[in-house]
């Protein structure tokens, strides 16, 4: 969901949300793009029936939505205290059409989401619930980047881990209780730290 613009933080207005607020509603007009400095957010498509379904998880760096559009295609809420920068749409879109650095960052978001819908497709058609657990941790590990493993966000928990995974939360927990075991993982004041990436890959490469 990045889109790297390092002057959106001096071009809009900083807000701060609570938690569970929620600051994009799924197809409203699309009039504000929200570029993360603190905090995390929970991204979701919503049912008529009220249900509704984790697509994702944003972070610090990242632009909410990531390109320009007419309405949003999905709906967002701080996971716990979100600080953003508020960049007005035509902003934006004045930035896309005379800034080939911004359009750049732009097209290379579409693909990295592109690349990510379809590595969710093959998780949830064919991946085991093994398989799709340490793919998600090694996604949130490197989520800055390969070169740096990164600690899981606290503020994800079990139950979003679950639904955006297509499983239980008591699956979810058993299987986080067996990477514990095998020393893939570890505990520390609530942030999940990979201790072996490498193993992790070999778990979704090679299954059991």
């Amino acid at each position: 969901m990045s889109l790297v613009q390092p002057s959106l933080s001096s071009d809009g207005t900083k807000r701060t949300f609570s938690e569970r607020q929620e600051f994009m509603t799924e197809d409203m007009p699309a009039s504000m793009h929200f570029h993360v400095v603190a905090g995390g957010a929970r991204l979701f498509k919503s049912l008529p029936d009220g249900r509704r379904q984790i697509i994702g998880f944003a972070h610090k760096g990242d632009v909410l939505p990531a390109y320009p559009c007419v309405r949003y295609h999905y709906s967002a809420e701080a996971m716990r205290t979100l600080q953003v920068v508020c960049v007005p749409a035509p902003y934006m879109s004045h930035l896309h059409e005379t800034s080939p650095g911004a359009c750049a960052a732009s097209l290379s978001s579409a693909r990295q989401l592109l690349v990510s819908l379809h590595a969710r497709l093959l998780m949830l058609g064919r991946q085991t619930a093994r398989e799709r657990l340490a793919t998600f941790l090694l996604g949130q590990g490197t989520r800055m980047g390969p070169g740096e493993l990164w600690p899981v966000d606290p503020a994800i928990s079990r139950a979003d881990m679950a639904d955006f995974l297509g499983l239980t939360t008591e699956t979810v927990s058993r299987l986080l209780s067996a990477f514990h075991r095998e020393q893939l993982i570890c505990r520390e004041r609530r942030a999940i730290h990979i201790l072996d990436p490498d193993r992790l890959r070999a778990i979704v490469a090679h299954p059991e």
